[in-house]
């Protein structure tokens, strides 16, 4: 086969790849990437894992937060943290308990920054300074009221060890100090 004709397959050759490439390419690419967060939060722009996350406000430590994993949504504004461990640290230096930790375990919990509110569920332990803890299976955080709320059973420590359970919830401060019942109140089993 002389030269020419031979160059003249090649180039066919690679005229048809080119354009078999490009026919192959012209949709939109079919590639899926398979999100991490699956079920548990739709629409989140980053996954964490094993992360913690401390704030300051005037040279003081505000909070640290521990968990096992997260998600931030950043159209709504939240994040979603899940087997965590919240410390929430009281900066107003006229407090008593200024410096102290109220710290907060939980399975989940929803924060939504720009309200400064938070969604806690799930096995919900509240430890605040002077031996004062809450049990609960949800708690609402409004952080810009300092206030603690839950409307279900939620079981109550003092400092003095005397526990007493609210069978519709209770509203509160951080700090557990100033606790009002919803409903009837009952003498805990104890159980912290």
């Amino acid at each position: 086969m002389p030269a020419a004709v031979r160059l003249r397959h090649i180039h066919l050759f690679l005229l048809s790849c080119v354009v078999g490439a490009a026919l192959a390419c012209r949709g939109e690419s079919k590639f899926v990437p398979e999100l991490a967060h699956s079920d548990l939060v739709r629409g989140a722009d980053a996954t964490l894992r094993n992360f913690t996350a401390e704030a300051f406000r005037k040279g003081s430590m505000l909070y640290r937060v521990a968990a096992q994993q997260g998600y931030i949504v950043q159209v709504k504004d939240e994040t979603h943290l899940y087997d965590l461990r919240i410390e929430y640290f009281e900066t107003n230096r006229k407090s008593k308990d200024f410096g102290k930790a109220t710290i907060i375990t939980a399975k989940e919990c929803k924060m939504e920054q720009g309200n400064r509110f938070m969604t806690i569920r799930g096995d919900v332990l509240v430890e605040a300074p002077h031996g004062r803890k809450l049990k609960t299976q949800e708690l609402f955080w409004d952080e810009a009221k300092n206030s603690l709320y839950s409307n279900v059973p939620v079981t109550v420590q003092d400092g003095s060890g005397n526990v007493l359970t609210g069978t519709r919830g209770i509203v509160t401060d951080r700090s557990l100090s100033r606790t009002v019942f919803k409903g009837g109140v009952g003498a805990g089993s104890g159980g912290f």
